[in-house]
């Protein structure tokens, strides 16, 4: 079956956008979750990640941007923390493929609590709407995050973990003890 026809019947004629599928914000907001939730204590990494997706709506408010937040960003922000907490539980190591686990996983669960669970509860849209509508979405944001978790996040993740080894905060797990 031709990819062209599936993609086009799942935007319905609308544009589709072969961008990254994420804004920078957003771009931004999952580099640093990916690298730094693995270090992070459960909890921690639970508000750390409710901030981190309230300071995306938040800061383009504070710059004079109208309508930015909202219960969406409530919901967004709880359902971040939540992906905060399950990357806690990986232990870093910087393989490409533990960061593309983390990302691939952690928007899959964030589109579909957020986009189809969501949107018919919050906007009353059918469900099937909601399903069909957030694929393309979705997709856009599986490549842009398996781009930064491919790519990017392993070369940043030596001087993360190279400054991380040095921080002594509570929010971190305990490092290794050394035999």
């Amino acid at each position: 079956m031709d990819l062209s026809l599936i993609i086009r019947w799942l935007v319905r004629g609308q544009e589709m956008d072969f961008s990254l599928g994420i804004s920078w914000q957003f771009g931004a907001l999952a580099v640093l979750s990916i690298l730094l939730f693995p270090f992070m204590r459960g909890r921690y990494a639970f508000l750390l990640g409710m901030l981190g997706y309230s300071l995306v709506d938040i800061l383009p408010m504070a710059w004079g941007a109208t309508g930015t937040v909202g219960l969406w960003t409530l919901t967004g922000a709880i359902t971040w923390g939540i992906v905060g907490l399950l990357f806690s539980k990986q232990k870093p190591n910087g393989s490409p493929f533990t960061f593309a686990k983390l990302g691939l996983g952690g928007t899959l669960l964030f589109d579909a609590v957020t986009g189809v669970i969501l949107s018919p509860l919050l906007w009353g849209m059918s469900w099937e709407n909601a399903f069909v509508g957030q694929i393309p979405f979705t997709l856009k944001h599986l490549f842009g995050i398996a781009a930064v978790s491919l790519i990017l996040a392993p070369i940043l993740f030596p001087s993360v973990q190279k400054a991380i080894a040095k921080a002594k905060w509570a929010i971190l797990k305990p490092a290794p003890q050394l035999a």
